[in-house]
């Protein structure tokens, strides 16, 4: 059993440290990947939020960013709503939502302080998001059914 290492497959993957991945649930050769750091300090290599899907019999992945309107922020930490699709990344300022098949990230509600925001979790069962922040206390988000 070995590790391969999936970042360095693809010339665009940023050269920066991985905050967050969310393996598919589905299919265990597709994730979401999230950076932290800022896009200005690699320039040649921008982006924060990636699509990846793995092919192990090729030994290659394809990298696809959802950034979108996200902005040079890095993103601490990267879920999905599995009932939705929807992703949420949490930043130096609080969490944003992407609903599925959409391009422009939004803030995910109203209530949270702008903090770092280092650590998500969802309770698909009880269909809510936890958001940990860093000093300002922990919050809970109600997530949408559908």
């Amino acid at each position: 059993v070995t590790f391969t290492r999936l970042d360095s497959l693809d010339p665009n993957s940023p050269g920066r440290f991985i905050s967050s991945i969310y393996v598919d649930p589905r299919n265990p050769n597709h994730a979401w990947i999230s950076y932290s750091g800022y896009s200005a300090r690699t320039p040649s290599q921008p982006g924060h939020v990636f699509d990846v899907t793995y092919d192990p019999i090729a030994g290659t992945a394809v990298w696809t960013s959802l950034d979108g309107n996200l902005g040079d922020i890095p993103v601490t930490a990267l879920v999905r709503d599995d009932v939705t699709g929807d992703l949420y990344a949490a930043n130096d300022f609080g969490v944003l939502r992407l609903p599925r098949g959409r391009t422009m990230w939004q803030t995910a509600g109203r209530g949270m302080p702008k903090v770092e925001v280092p650590g998500l979790s969802i309770s698909t069962s009880a269909r809510v998001l936890y958001a940990a922040t860093h000093g300002r206390g922990a919050y809970v988000l109600q997530l949408p059914e559908d």
